[in-house]
């Protein structure tokens, strides 16, 4: 045992064998290395193929992932032709990606979908498997996953690619003037976010009063925008008048001096203002009463300016004759001032003046006032008087020597002939015939079977004859000074 022990010391003694042994380690740990590109030695994988319509900063090595957990990485790019034939360009060449995954990932869904994204804003980027729905079969080791399940992706660096020299340049430039901007500004960034988060509370609820259905802030910009469509018409107006406003704020700069002389002025003039405003409170509270009380009679306010719209509309004719009235009055003035200096005149008035015939002249005009208002409406509408004296007069235009005669028309009944304790069934009679601006009934009542004693039912026509005065009566009594235009 003791000659052995010594033996395996002698081994690790000698030089040679630990070199030789440290050489084959480390060729060892440097093949292990180099092959770890490529998944570590032993370790079962599950790979796919996955195509692309570019590749590029994706690198040899870069991770797979699904969600946020790594479970495999890419093995190798390959370039790749959509067609076979190589002189056909209607098809696009794409890169296949070789993946190495994790056993337990596998097998794919055949519907899932992979895209390229960015890792960092450092650059890097990896590919994103999102499985599918197992129900739709599974992609065998070694299959691929066609170059229709890629999901399109703009990323920060696609998006700036689409910018030219030029733009980058600006870009570059714009950041290291704000990195230069901000650089030592730190307590004034601090406060600035503490007043930002002051700021949050009231613009929370600013933003949820303009989000409210009763703000209606789609309709305000509708209106703006309906506002600025009109405005664009007339923009040529708006940039002449701004033009212009130059002017007059250019003349304002040259009255400075009188212009800060009335600012100072302003408050004495506000002080004696607010004293004005102070003493007429008392009249503005009456104004108010006033307004209140008036607001009942602002309901009827269009209903009187129609009707009194009506008058003046209807009156209007009326008033193109008053010249003509005028002249008719004057001359029934004149009458008036003749049979006021008559002396018979005179002497009759006396006579009504005594004592014993006071009261008879008074029931007198006043019965005779009653008959003139009811008479009015029954001439002015139905020309009753005119209608009556034509009549009187035709049936006394005839006559002899005795006199003239009074001519009639019998109707005969047996039943309206004697005296009966009921009137007859059939007897027509209107004792006080309706004769107002609705209606005219004398003359226009309609015959109806059976009795019928007073006003027919309903209203009857306003039509009546026109009557004109006999021939020579307006010359006479023109020539009498009763009428006055007339020869």
């Amino acid at each position: 045992m003791r000659t052995r022990a010594k033996t395996a010391l002698e081994v690790f003694d000698n030089p040679i064998l630990v070199g030789t042994f440290t050489i084959l380690v480390v060729i060892i740990a440097v093949y292990l290395s180099y092959i770890a590109e490529n998944g570590l030695p032993f370790v079962p994988t599950y790979n796919v193929n996955v195509d692309v319509a570019s590749a590029a900063e994706l690198t040899k090595n870069a991770p797979v992932r699904i969600g946020s957990d790594q479970v495999g990485q890419v093995l190798s790019i390959t370039p790749e032709l959509a067609s076979q034939d190589r002189t056909d360009t209607s098809k696009q060449p794409f890169a296949r990606l070789g993946l190495a995954l994790q056993q337990s990932v596998g097998p794919l869904p055949a519907d899932s979908r992979y895209e390229v994204r960015l890792g960092s804003v450092l650059g890097g980027k990896y590919v994103s498997i999102v499985p599918g729905s197992a129900s739709s079969g599974t992609i065998p080791d070694g299959g691929t996953l066609p170059l229709k399940d890629n999901i399109p992706f703009v990323d920060l660096d696609t998006a700036f690619d689409t910018f030219g020299p030029k733009t980058q340049q600006g870009l570059r430039s714009v950041i290291k003037e704000a990195g230069d901007a901000v650089a030592g500004r730190g307590t004034a960034f601090n406060q600035a976010t503490y007043s930002l988060a002051q700021l949050i509370g009231p613009l929370e609820h600013l933003l949820s009063l303009l989000a409210a259905r009763s703000t209606n802030l789609s309709g305000f910009i509708s209106g703006a925008a309906a506002t600025t469509s009109a405005l664009a018409g007339v923009s040529p107006q708006l940039s002449s008048l701004l033009s212009e406003g130059s002017a007059t704020f250019a003349a304002l700069n040259l009255a400075h001096t009188s212009l800060g002389e009335t600012i100072d002025a302003l408050p004495a003039t506000e002080s004696i203002g607010t004293t004005v405003l102070t003493n007429a409170r008392p009249v503005l509270a009456n104004a108010a009463a006033i307004a209140e009380a008036l607001k009942p009679a602002a309901a009827v306010l269009p209903q009187a300016a129609d009707r009194l719209d009506a008058i003046v509309t209807s009156a209007t004719p009326v008033f193109k004759r008053v010249p003509e009235l005028a002249s008719t009055l004057q001359t029934a003035a004149g009458a008036l001032a003749n049979l006021a200096h008559d002396p018979n005149a005179i002497e009759a008035f006396k006579l009504l003046g005594n004592n014993d015939l006071a009261t008879f002249g008074a029931s007198t005009f006043v019965g005779l006032g009653a008959i003139l208002r009811d008479a009015a409406p029954a001439q002015l509408a139905c020309n009753t008087i005119g209608i009556w004296a034509r009549n009187f007069a035709n049936v006394l235009s005839e006559g002899n020597a005795t006199g003239s005669w009074l001519r009639v028309s019998l109707v005969v009944d047996a039943q309206q002939l004697f005296e009966t304790s009921t009137p007859s069934p059939d007897l027509h009679l209107n004792y006080y015939p309706n004769e107002n601006s609705s209606e005219c009934e004398a003359g226009n009542e309609p015959y109806t079977p059976g009795q019928l004693i007073g006003n027919p039912p309903g209203d009857q026509s306003t039509k009546t004859d026109n009557t004109t005065a006999p021939a020579g009566v307006l010359e006479r009594a023109a020539r009498a000074g009763l009428l006055a235009g007339t020869s």
